[in-house]
Formats: structure tokens, C-alpha cells, sequence
């Protein structure tokens, strides 16, 4: 966020920019002309947040290890063979810590601003969790599918730039102009969709039963969603249909892939290519209010061929 630079003058006295008081010379105020420069006030949220990544990382790190330690023992699902219920706990609760280490960095960065004279925003859905809790989610599943010696390297590299670059973002909607709208919501959307395409691959490399993968799908996606349509206008409450709509519509989309003979990666990209339709039709609605007909086709019509296109490939 942003305030008049103004603010950032050192002082107002009587006869600032270019007077005289009594008894002294000219004085000059250390501030520019008001409306010629904005400078930032709000501390970026992704600047704690680096905290966060860190521990993330460190937390991944220490699961991969545990992972990659343990003798393989064939399951039918790669990320059960080496793991057990206490790791899977232990994952859970570093997700919820840091998502709830990203919603702090948030909220005490715009507490700092408002302690720098800056005006409290208007209240929002506390969404800043959502992609950092979905990127160590993925890290974490990354990690017990592979279980090897890389994802020592990969799968804290994943939580690091995952939850630093969603607060990055973050802070980029918010900090938004006319000029840079397009770029901001470009590296939104760049994050949300680099998570979702290695969260969904995760899920489908384990060839999961649709009653284990449909559920992860939809709540993965569901979480994504909700935080895609940031940058909509819609109440709280059409936003939580909205992604909860999406996600449901990604489990289906899993369940249908399941019959298509098809493995590894290439079920994450088709699974992504629904995402990326899905998302942009929900996000195009509540950015517009109302979505045209030539949108909704030039939608659908993206991901048949994307969808063609990878058939043929493989």
C-alpha cells in the first residue's frame, strides 16, 4: 500500500517550501511536491514471510529425510510406502503452522502501516494461508511419493519459493496501480498455477482410488480458487461457493482422467489444463460481474485443444 509522499516529510513549520521565519534563512521542506512521488509505508508482508519460508523449509527438510530414510515397501500408493501415521501427522501440523505463520505476516505488516499513519484497509476474507498451507502440502507429498536423495533439495525448495512468492503477490495486488495491474495479477496468477500444476501431479503420480484422490483434489483446488479470486470484487460468501464449485469440479475432472490411459506428468498438465479453465472462467465472473458468451467459448474452447493437443503428444 501506498500513501502521498507527504507523509515522509520530516517536518511542517511555517514558511516550509521555499519561506522565511523570523531570524533564520529560507527553508525548504524535505518532502516533493505532493502527487509528484508515492513511497511505500505498509512493510511487505513477504518480508516476514521470509521467516516463514525458511521454517518451512527447515520443516520439509527434516520430512524428507525421514522419507528417503525408510525401506520402501510396496503399497500400490508410492507415497505410503515409506511413510508412516506419525509422518503424516507431523505434516499436518507444519501446514497449519505455517499458514498460520503467513496470515500473521500479513496481518502485523498492516498494523505497521496503520503505525506509520497510513489508513486502515477495509476488512477482507483472511485468505493469505491459502497458497503458502497448499505449497508445503505439495512439498510435502512430493517428497513421500519420490522419497529419494532430490527431494532433500526439491521438496524445501518448493516450500521456500512457494510460500514466499504467494506473499509476494500478495503484496503486489495490494500495492497495486493502474500501471502495474497486468503485471501483478500476471505473477498472481503464475504462482497459483505453478503450485496447482505440482499439487495436482502430485496426486495423480499415486494413482490414487478416486475415494482418496477426488477429496485431496477438491480441497487443493478448492483452496487455490479461493485465493485466484483475490482479486474479484464478490462478497465473502459467493467466493466460498465459487471455489468450493471449482474444486468439486476438479475431483470430477480426476475421476474422469482416471480412465484415460495415461501417467506421470502428462495427468498433472491435463489436470491443470482444467484448473486454468475453471479458475479463469470464476475469476473473469467476479473481476467483470458479468461474463460474456465470446469469453466463456474462447474458455472452453483453450482447453479442448490444450487438452487435444497433450492426447496426441502422449
Amino acid at each position: 500500500m501506498s500513501v502521498d509522499s507527504g507523509l515522509s516529510a520530516v517536518a511542517t513549520v511555517p514558511g516550509a517550501g521555499g519561506g522565511e521565519v523570523p531570524g533564520g534563512g529560507p527553508i525548504r521542506s524535505s518532502a516533493p511536491p505532493a502527487g509528484t512521488t508515492l513511497d511505500s509505508v505498509r512493510p511487505p508482508a513477504y518480508g516476514r514471510g521470509i521467516f516463514v519460508s525458511v521454517a518451512a523449509a527447515a520443516a520439509v527438510f527434516a520430512l524428507a529425510i525421514v522419507a528417503s530414510g525408510g525401506n520402501a515397501e510396496p503399497t500400490g500408493v508410492p507415497l505410503t510406502e515409506t511413510t508412516t501415521p506419525l509422518y503424516w501427522g507431523l505434516s499436518v501440523l507444519v501446514i497449519v503452522l505455517v499458514g498460520i505463520g503467513a496470515q500473521f505476516a500479513e496481518i502485523a505488516a498492516d498494523r505497521a502501516a496503520v503505525a506509520l499513519g497510513q489508513p486502515s484497509r477495509e476488512p477482507r476474507m483472511p485468505t493469505a494461508w491459502a497458497v503458502p498451507g497448499v505449497a508445503v502440502a505439495t512439498a510435502v507429498l512430493m517428497v513421500a511419493t519420490y522419497h529419494n536423495k532430490v527431494m532433500l533439495v526439491a521438496g524445501p525448495a518448493i516450500a521456500f519459493f512457494g510460500v514466499a512468492g504467494a506473499l509476494l503477490a500478495r503484496d503486489l495486488l495490494d500495492d497495486v496501480t493502474d500501471l502495474t495491474q497486468r503485471t501483478a495479477s500476471t505473477i498472481h496468477t503464475l504462482i497459483i498455477h505453478t503450485i496447482a500444476f505440482l499439487a495436482l501431479s502430485a496426486v495423480y503420480l499415486n494413482k490414487m482410488s478416486a475415494w482418496g484422490g477426488a477429496p485431496l483434489v477438491a480441497l487443493l483446488s478448492g483452496v487455490l480458487i479461493l485465493e485466484a479470486l483475490e482479486r474479484g470484487t464478490i462478497a465473502d460468501e459467493p467466493r466460498i461457493v465459487y471455489s468450493a464449485l471449482g474444486g468439486l469440479a476438479m475431483a470430477l475432472a480426476l475421476i474422469a482422467l482416471n480412465w484415460w490411459p495415461t501417467h506421470g506428468w502428462s495427468g498433472g498438465a491435463a489436470l491443470l489444463i482444467c484448473f486454468f479453465t475453471y479458475t479463469g472462467v470464476l475469476v473473469a465472473n467476479a473481476t467483470r460481474q458479468r461474463m460474456s458468451s465470446r469469453d466463456l467459448a474462447a474458455y472452453l474452447l483453450f482447453s479442448l485443444v490444450a487438452l487435444a493437443v497433450l492426447a496426441i503428444a502422449i
